[in-house]
């Protein structure tokens, strides 16, 4: 899935409707803050993406493997 995507649905509420109704669990979230924190990290300190893996890490108490899951569950390949 691409971010363009997951944050259409996000808006509109189609994810929280998911959450609810017990489809999907709390990661779909979760990955998507920290995709747009490594994002944001990137552009604006202009951080590596190596680095910012291993900042995130530190940030969201998550192994670096975790963290890389997160981003390439919304890069387009």
């Amino acid at each position: 899935m691409n971010i363009q995507t997951a944050n259409s649905l996000f808006d509109e509420g189609t994810f929280s409707a998911m959450y609810k109704a017990g489809f999907i669990t709390t990661k779909v979230f979760i990955y998507r803050e920290i995709y747009l924190w490594i994002q944001a990290q990137i552009k604006t300190r202009n951080l590596s993406k190596s680095q910012a893996v291993l900042e995130a890490g530190l940030k969201f108490r998550k192994d670096e493997r975790t963290i890389w899951r997160a981003l390439n569950s919304f890069e387009e390949n």
